[in-house]
């Protein structure tokens, strides 16, 4: 706007000109001022089972507007993308190159990252198992054992396949005495429902509804048994051409999460309270696969402890020929963006 103000109509051309003028001159001076530039996406992507809750620390930084916070900054903004598909869904999202970043489980990107999926490690994001092994009442099961022969449902590809032949190695089976259907988890959990599934393997608190109605009862719960054995790394990645254009993103992310994880460290009952609010589970069904100590279950960093887990998935995976390939840690994880992001976070609180 011009700085004079025009104080005395005169004659009703003159002001015409006068209200021409001063429109033609703030159209002049807002040309020579840069647009303000729109906030480039980030799309992170998780897998879903079957509702839009990322779950755990990023459901918290998404809730609680961490991601922005720290992604605006820098001009971007976080777009959530959650994948019933699991990580087959999720790794052609990769190839597509409609993803930048996925936080999932480590057997995932051990598999992808074999096969020449082009990704990289930044950080672990989680510790545990929230896995259960339901069979469906009248289907004749009583004991690990009597699996030999029943029609499983699993996620070929993803950790449920991994942790269905771990169910059955302990029961002295193996993946080809069964029979097997590749399926999502809640196609799985419709299959116990129809009775054309005999047993399934679903995110503990799927199985609420069914055991209680006496449609399926629980044979094996992950999160209660062998740690060394049944629990993998959740792992945050970044598609690396992604990471490599702008790394700072991926910093701003793993910040966010640390601030996440305070947050839900400062009351891990409200934490819990929040997952059951946002998954529609009870809260005593969140609490069965609770872990108060959040350095145990949500360690943010890429300690030995979890690098070498992954290594021991990788040798699983070739063990049951899943994959052929293998995995240069060495060049896969890169720990920049730990080591970045918690000097700049521990500094700015």
């Amino acid at each position: 706007m011009k700085k004079h103000i025009v104080r005395h109509f005169f004659a009703f051309t003159l002001t015409i000109v006068l209200a021409f003028t001063a429109t033609a001159c703030a159209a002049t001076e807002n040309t020579s001022e840069a647009p303000p530039a729109e906030m480039k996406e980030v799309r992170i992507g998780f897998p879903s089972a079957g509702g839009d809750w990322p779950g755990n620390i990023l459901g918290v930084a998404a809730e609680n507007g961490y991601l922005d916070e720290y992604l605006n900054a820098l001009g971007y903004k976080a777009s959530l993308n959650g994948f019933v598909g699991a990580a087959p869904a999720i790794h052609e999202a990769l190839v597509a190159k409609e993803l930048d970043y996925v936080v999932y489980a480590g057997m995932a990107a051990d598999l992808s990252k074999t096969n020449g999926i082009e990704h990289t490690l930044l950080s672990i994001t989680g510790w545990g198992s929230s896995w259960k092994f339901i069979v469906r009442e009248g289907a004749g099961i009583e004991t690990l054992a009597d699996l030999k022969g029943k029609k499983i449902a699993y996620t070929r590809g993803a950790s449920p396949h991994m942790y269905v032949i771990r169910v059955l190695n302990e029961a002295g089976l193996t993946f080809d005495d069964i029979e097997p259907i590749n399926s999502t988890l809640p196609e799985g959990i419709a299959g116990i429902v129809s009775g054309t599934i005999d047993a399934t393997v679903v995110v503990s608190g799927q199985e609420g509804e069914l055991v209680n109605t006496g449609s399926a009862k629980v044979m094996h719960n992950g999160f209660a048994s062998d740690r060394a054995t049944y629990y993998e790394p959740s792992v945050f990645i970044a598609r690396t051409e992604a990471y490599q254009e702008n790394k700072d993103v991926a910093v701003a992310i793993q910040k966010a999460l640390l601030k996440a994880k305070d947050w839900a460290q400062a009351d891990p009952d409200r934490f819990f309270k929040l997952q059951a609010d946002r998954s529609g589970y009870p809260l005593e069904v969140v609490l069965a696969t609770a872990e108060y100590d959040l350095n145990i279950s949500t360690p943010l960093n890429l300690d030995k402890l979890y690098i070498d887990s992954l290594k021991s998935i990788e040798t699983f995976l070739r063990d049951n020929e899943l994959i052929t390939g293998s995995i240069d840690f060495d060049t896969w994880v890169d720990d920049y963006v730990v080591t970045t992001a918690k000097k700049e976070y521990d500094s700015e609180k």
